[in-house]
């Protein structure tokens, strides 16, 4: 039942990705703060990270738990991208990117010198895991 709490916690960005779709949809006249957005959820997720840690054998099996929904969508985006050079034109192409949303602009930062957008979804991920897992490594220190 934990693990699954754990894996449940990884869904967590399509909420966000689609409630932050439906605002700049709503107001196209307005500008985000993009970046400060990304590094909120990053804390955010370092917290669930130093929350949750403890819900898995290990804090490194809970980091990996937690972070296999975003694992599966990155490798869905990968697929997209990579090999059929088009998304989905259903629920799944459009969720697979609104999962991510919330990290594009942060993550874009570290790959300046990249054209591809899964360049970007790669990054966005490992930002996304290094964050829990330090949220479960400040949580094993005691620290935080």
């Amino acid at each position: 039942m934990k693990k699954l709490i754990l894996f449940f916690l990884g869904l967590i960005p399509f909420a966000l990705g689609f409630a932050m779709n439906a605002i700049m949809m709503q107001n196209q006249n307005y500008t985000l703060p993009y970046r400060l957005i990304g590094i909120m959820w990053i804390l955010i997720w370092l917290f669930i990270g130093y929350k949750t840690c403890t819900l898995g054998k290990t804090p490194t099996e809970s980091a990996i738990i937690a972070n296999l929904p975003a694992l599966l969508v990155l490798l869905l985006n990968l697929y997209q991208e990579i090999i059929l050079r088009q998304y989905w034109p259903n629920i799944f192409g459009i969720a697979t990117q609104f999962y991510y949303l919330t990290l594009i602009n942060l993550s874009s930062l570290f790959t300046f010198w990249s054209p591809y957008l899964w360049t970007v979804y790669i990054v966005a991920f490992l930002l996304m895991f290094a964050s829990y897992t330090a949220g479960a490594y400040f949580r094993k220190r005691g620290t935080l």
